[in-house]
């Protein structure tokens, strides 16, 4: 989990249900928070991570100004996911991106 935390980029932002699926853990947004809330690893952007609205945590105080001094910005309350949510890459079932651009070749010829 904390893995798929580190390779969201500063400006963007993940949800909680987006890190649990890209950590193989579909439908599991509550542990993803649980296991982020418990994490004290320095090396783990955890104030990237916000709900599915783009709510942040409600007791990680220093979450916000985090956020704001990476450039993400706010609409009211929220993260505003539409300019700041992380896309992430996600294999395939073929082995990744390389099986990607072997098929978008494969179908040019």
């Amino acid at each position: 989990m904390y893995d798929v935390v580190r390779r969201i980029p500063r400006g963007r932002v993940a949800t909680y249900g987006m890190v649990a699926m890209v950590a193989g853990y579909a439908r599991a947004a509550r542990f993803a928070g649980l296991a982020l809330h418990h994490c004290d690893d320095p090396s783990v952007p955890c104030h990237r991570v916000v709900n599915a609205s783009g709510g942040l945590a409600p007791h990680f105080v220093s979450q916000r100004g985090r956020l704001q001094r990476e450039g993400v910005t706010f609409a009211g309350r929220n993260v505003a996911l539409g300019r700041h949510l992380w896309t992430p890459r996600l294999p395939d079932e073929r082995g990744g991106a390389a099986s990607s651009r072997r098929r978008a070749r494969d179908r040019a010829v």
